[in-house]
């Protein structure tokens, strides 16, 4: 082999291992900066059919913990973790903590079912990002 082929195959070679590198830090962005902790702690405030915040990020395996501060009655309900989180009723004045393993990547809608309202309002969500 000469010598420019050697070069050549240096050159391919390195812009190979760049693209790789490159490509892993591309892997994360968008990733919430938390994804590599092993538990995510998040607190909200329930008014009237309003959550604020009104979205959580996670990623797939972390241990999440949501502490809901509530000031609006009815049941409320993380679709998606009905195997981990009940349906929970909730009363004005209260605090409610949902804590469960986020096993499952995707976006989950966090609903109240008001006693006075319509049968499901949707007020927040849940995002686990598969890292």
């Amino acid at each position: 082999m000469s010598n420019p082929m050697r070069q050549r195959g240096a050159r391919l070679a390195a812009a190979m291992l760049m693209a790789a590198l490159l490509s892993a830090c591309v892997g994360d962005a968008g990733l919430p900066p938390t994804c590599h902790d092993p538990s995510v702690d998040f607190a909200a405030t329930l008014s009237d059919e309003h959550l604020e915040p009104a979205s959580f990020d996670a990623c797939s395996g972390q241990e999440v913990t949501i502490t809901f501060t509530i000031e609006r009655d009815g049941v409320l309900h993380l679709h998606g973790y009905d195997d981990q989180v009940s349906a929970t009723e909730v009363r004005a004045g209260q605090e409610t903590v949902f804590e469960f393993n986020a096993v499952r990547s995707g976006v989950f809608p966090i609903a109240l079912h008001t006693i006075d309202g319509p049968a499901e309002v949707t007020v927040g969500s849940l995002i686990v990002h598969e890292p």
